[in-house]
């Protein structure tokens, strides 16, 4: 006889903005905005969930450089298993940055887009890759976006792309093209700190603040708005430092 274990996650750990996005099936499902929206834990929780719930499910999670993983997504994913007490569900490898779930085999991998001979390698114990979710977005080039994108394929389960960042410039790539054209396969979803009814009192004021110290800061940072970048935003390249001379807004 088989044991069945049946794990039950209340919606109220969930921000209530974000629960109609729990069971989106579109290819691509974006989060954007400003700090402390709580999209990121969001996200975390979604795949915990999904995770456990589905039984073909593969999640790869990348950044733009492999180590900024560690110290973000693959953090949040143990904060998430820690809180909710499933980590006798959760078998996870600090090494090789991958998180493997006991009751079905499903796995999570984390890699970044700065090595891209070992990205086309990762593969997965049981089954095919299903999710993928690239954090900061903005980080990244449309060619490395498309390489994940003809990526994930097969038949058999639907496949999803989740895309989260924090917009800046209005002529960045995923703006052309997630914003800019109508898609069915595409979902947004735009969020600020005022949609996380989780966050404390006193980043809620830090973040208020800028509204009289600096207004460019907080239309992009705190409320998440599309701009031009302005003059003194200072970009770091290839190790080699860049002043932007853009004072248009939009």
């Amino acid at each position: 006889m088989t044991n069945t274990i049946q794990v039950e996650i209340s919606k109220k750990v969930f921000n209530k903005a974000f629960l109609p996005y729990i069971d989106n099936e579109k290819r691509y499902l974006v989060f954007y905005g400003g700090a402390g929206s709580g999209k990121s834990f969001f996200i975390v929780e979604r795949y915990v969930t999904k995770c456990l719930k589905n039984s073909k499910f593969n999640l790869l999670v990348v950044r733009a450089t492999g180590k900024s993983n560690r110290d973000s997504t693959f953090a949040l994913f143990k904060q998430v298993i820690y809180k909710w007490n499933l980590q006798q569900y959760f078998k996870i490898n600090e090494s090789d940055l991958r998180i493997v779930c006991l009751l079905n085999g499903n796995e999570i991998i984390f890699s970044g887009l700065d090595d891209v001979e070992k990205l086309k390698s990762v593969t997965f114990s049981r089954g095919e890759l299903t999710d993928i979710w690239i954090e900061e977005a903005s980080e990244i080039l449309e060619a490395d976006f498309n390489q994940l994108d003809v990526r994930l394929r097969g038949k058999g389960t639907k496949k999803q792309i989740v895309i989260s960042f924090n917009p800046i410039d209005v002529n960045h790539w995923l703006k052309k093209r997630f914003f800019d054209r109508k898609d069915d396969n595409i979902e947004i979803f735009h969020s600020t700190y005022k949609d996380n009814e989780f966050l404390d009192e006193d980043y809620k004021k830090l973040l208020e603040s800028y509204k009289d110290t600096d207004e460019y800061y907080y239309n992009v940072y705190c409320l998440g708005m599309w701009r031009s970048i302005r003059k003194d935003s200072i970009w770091r390249k290839k190790d080699k430092w860049k002043i932007t001379d853009n004072t248009q807004t939009n």
